[in-house]
């Protein structure tokens, strides 16, 4: 049964007897197409509790195709509980971002396993991660929590240079970038806090020592990501993605799997250092963790405590296991089933173009058949439109493409992303 909850508070009736999810709702890593697939192969009722922003808004809608919705818009979240609570919940998830922390606070007041209120701080603030990694023994980087800019010199006494100012709160590369001169770092900082130019303004950023990958043949990135579903102590490795080289400065061109060009020893310790991040943390469900790979061995970047973005999609095109499945029966306490490194099969990939550093808007857009054309391309999503703004300081929202396919070989995949960079199809002012 589907519908809407906003003036329905009654009994199990309500959702057929099954055991109810629910998922706080907002732009995140999971379409809610693929949720209602996982939840219907595990006999749940989905539940979308929808936060009071735009894009939840707009999702109300289809998200009632698929489920049932709360809307949150309007009430109080006291008022949100109640109305959860006559649902008799069986779990809850989100795969957003910035909707972890009011998930904690309802999974506390409906008494539900997720994430506990005494490490959401550190879960969803990179520098409260930094300093519980290095206390745990997990691992140690030099790094200085900034309000203003006025405390750039301190920073960097401590941190030292070559550096990168990222958000404390952030996703998908906002405001991240590398510094290598006082100079510089106090422009850099007086930019950020400001938002000047029309870029998003921060409150508080960090200066953090640069970790330097180690020379990797393009179009390889020196970094890859680790899916981790974790269960008290028992955290296990759900799909690693491959990493393409970053765009300037540091912006994401997406990713591939199911079996990498990391030879597999070296995989399988990035892969214990994930669990041993996400372990760290206590983590409950699912978690994204990247890692770099340096010289000196594999080194955290960072933990996003839910599911990565592309990851299902790769996942399962790869034939590598089911992430969205797994994300679910974590969240109800079933059981699930994880894989072990792949050395072999298909390779799904998902690689974004992304506006070069100086681009404000997008002048045209042509021959976006080129690149359908190309070998091993299965599809292209056009994410932005001629008129659009262009902004590489915000992150994935300036991606301009999406390319998806796959390939038999690493060769193929490399040829790929070369013949996607030499397609004129974009202009831009």
């Amino acid at each position: 049964m589907t519908g809407t909850a906003t003036d329905t508070t009654g009994t199990g009736g309500l959702l057929d007897g099954r055991p109810v999810l629910l998922v706080v709702y907002d732009a995140g890593s999971l379409a809610p197409t693929r949720l209602a697939e996982a939840a219907q192969g595990l006999g749940c009722a989905l539940v979308f509790v929808t936060a009071d922003t735009a894009h939840a808004q707009e999702m109300v809608p289809t998200l009632e195709m698929v489920g049932t919705v709360v809307n949150t818009a309007g009430r109080t979240e006291a008022e949100t509980v109640r109305t959860l609570r006559a649902l008799a919940p069986a779990g809850i998830i989100t795969f957003s971002e910035f909707q972890i922390a009011p998930t904690v606070r309802l999974a506390e007041a409906l008494g539900l396993r997720y994430h506990r209120p005494a490490d959401v701080d550190a879960i969803t603030h990179k520098d409260l991660q930094r300093r519980r990694f290095a206390d745990l023994g997990v691992d140690s980087v030099r790094f200085r929590t900034l309000t203003g800019p006025e405390q750039a010199d301190e920073a960097i006494a401590h941190v030292g240079l070559p550096a990168i100012v990222k958000p404390v709160i952030g996703a998908s590369s906002r405001n991240t970038v590398s510094v290598t001169t006082p100079e510089e770092c106090r422009a850099v900082l007086d930019g950020i806090f400001a938002g000047s130019d029309g870029g998003p303004a921060e409150t508080a950023v960090m200066l953090e020592e640069l970790l330097v990958g180690r020379a990797t043949p393009a179009p390889w990135g020196d970094y890859i990501a680790v899916d981790c579903v974790a269960d008290g102590d028992d955290v296990r490795p759900v799909f690693v993605t491959s990493k393409f080289a970053l765009a300037e400065p540091f912006r994401e061109r997406g990713g591939y799997g199911g079996f990498s060009v990391v030879p597999e020893d070296e995989e399988r310790a990035v892969r214990d250092l994930a669990c041993a991040a996400v372990r760290a943390l206590n983590i409950h469900g699912v978690a994204d963790v990247e890692i770099k790979l340096t010289d000196a061995g594999p080194r955290v970047i960072e933990v996003n405590g839910r599911l990565g973005a592309w990851v299902d999609d790769l996942a399962v095109r790869s034939g590598t296991s089911d992430p969205a499945r797994v994300a679910v029966a974590a969240a109800l306490g079933l059981p699930y089933e994880t894989p072990e490194v792949k050395r072999g099969g298909p390779i799904a990939f998902h690689y974004l173009t992304v506006p070069p550093v100086g681009a404000r808007r997008v002048r045209a857009i042509r021959n976006v058949s080129a690149l359908r054309r190309l070998a091993h391309v299965d599809r292209v999503v056009v994410l932005a439109e001629p008129g659009a703004d262009a902004d590489w300081r915000i992150g994935a929202r300036g991606n301009t493409a999406a390319v998806i396919g796959s390939a038999v070989t690493h060769e193929e995949l490399a040829a790929t992303v070369a013949a996607i960079e030499n397609v004129d199809w974009i202009d831009y002012e």
